[in-house]
Formats: structure tokens, C-alpha cells, sequence
């Protein structure tokens, strides 16, 4: 699979970057600050991949106004986490794109995610990530803040796809979140669903092309 194809597209946090327990802690935090109790197991379920509006405006929705101030009371908190080096690296990661740059003529690569840059400069540099892609100033780092259109919309995979010089048929989605998974079916691209806090069946059943454990477990493919 991964040696049919000419990009593969990874997404960020819980694919490359494993901060998600910490972002859906933190998100299940900020929501019970503003009057919902929830936990973080209600916030893997119902909060995880969605565009921070989408939470904001099903926060606002529950509690019966409006809580725009709900972003900035989470990302502050995440960014003291994130940028206080906070970030590892996903288990095998290092080594599936170690592999990567071992093939002659292999696929090309970058980074779609749903978080705004500055999160993705904190996920990418303090877990050591960035330099894989080329460093944050690169060409092949893509955040949806940049077009405004965040998954399940198709289009940030779609325009990473275009800027990269690629075609849908010939690209491969790296995902973990459903909504992710769900926005490379839509743009007619392949996907790789990795399973975590979202279980890979739950990534399956949104079209993951295959799932996932650990992203070594590819490793026999490329040998």
C-alpha cells in the first residue's frame, strides 16, 4: 500500500505526536470550568478531531449560551503544557518515516492538521518531529487555519494534496481521529486509521482503508 503511492499525508497529534491524552484532558477540563461536568473519556468520545468552534458551539448549546471564551481558557492551558515540552513522539513513528527515507524514490510526505500553527509548531518541535518535515518554516506543513475549512471537510487534505503536486487516488491519510478518517474518504484519498483513544474499529467503520496499533507495525511492508 504505502509503496503504491506518491504522498502520504500524516496528521499531527495522536499520528506523529502523542498528545492527545493530554489535549482531551485538558479540553474535558476547560468544558467543566464553564458549568458542563464532563470527563475525559466524555471528551475522547465526543470532542476528539472536531474543529474547536464545533466544541464551542456544542458547549454553548448544552449550557444555554454562549462560552466563546472557552477557546482561549484551553489553549492557554495547552500551550503552557505543549511548550513547557510536554510532547513525545508516537510509538513508531521515528522509525516508519526512518524507513521512508530509506527507499529509493519513495512517497513524498507532510503534516494536515486541524490545530492552528502555533500548536503545531509545540507538538512538531518539542517532541523533535519538525525537522522530519523539514522544519515549521517548510512547504509541507499544512494547518486548516490556513484555508478555514477544518475535517470532516475534505478540503485541507485536498489542498495539502494540490500544493504537494499530487492527486487524490495517489495519496495516503494517516489518521486517528474519526473525523479525519472521514475527510480522507471524502477526498478520495486511502487512509491508514490509527487506533488509540479512538478505537480502530470505530476508524474502520468511517472507511479506513487499513488500521493500525503502532505505525511500525507497516515496517515489513517497506522492507
Amino acid at each position: 500500500m504505502l509503496l503504491d503511492c506518491d504522498l502520504i499525508i500524516f496528521d499531527c497529534d495522536g499520528v506523529l505526536v502523542d498528545t492527545e491524552p493530554m489535549t482531551t484532558r485538558l479540553i474535558a477540563e476547560s468544558v467543566s470550568h464553564f458549568g458542563w461536568e464532563v470527563d475525559q473519556a466524555f471528551a475522547i468520545e465526543t470532542f476528539k478531531g472536531k474543529d474547536m468552534a464545533d466544541i464551542v458551539a456544542m458547549v454553548g448549546e448544552k449550557l444555554g449560551r454562549p462560552v466563546p471564551e472557552l477557546t482561549e481558557h484551553y489553549r492557554a492551558k495547552m500551550y503552557a503544557e505543549l511548550e513547557g515540552g510536554g510532547a513525545d513522539q508516537m510509538p513508531g513513528a521515528s522509525s516508519l518515516l526512518d524507513a521512508l527515507d530509506a527507499l529509493e524514490n519513495g512517497p513524498r510526505r507532510c503534516v494536515a492538521s486541524n490545530g492552528p500553527r502555533r500548536k503545531m509548531q509545540a507538538s512538531l518541535i518539542s517532541s523533535g518531529m519538525a525537522d522530519r518535515f523539514g522544519g515549521m518554516e517548510s512547504r509541507t506543513i499544512f494547518s486548516a487555519y490556513d484555508i478555514k475549512k477544518w475535517k470532516p471537510d475534505p478540503a485541507l487534505f485536498l489542498h495539502a494534496c494540490a500544493q504537494m503536486d499530487s492527486t487524490p487516488d495517489r495519496c495516503i491519510v494517516f489518521e486517528d481521529s474519526e473525523s479525519g478518517i472521514e475527510a480522507a474518504t471524502r477526498a478520495g484519498m486511502r487512509s491508514v486509521g490509527v487506533g488509540g483513544l479512538t478505537p480502530s474499529s470505530k476508524l474502520a467503520a468511517k472507511g479506513a482503508t487499513v488500521t493500525i496499533e503502532r505505525m511500525d507495525e507497516l515496517l515489513p511492508i517497506l522492507a
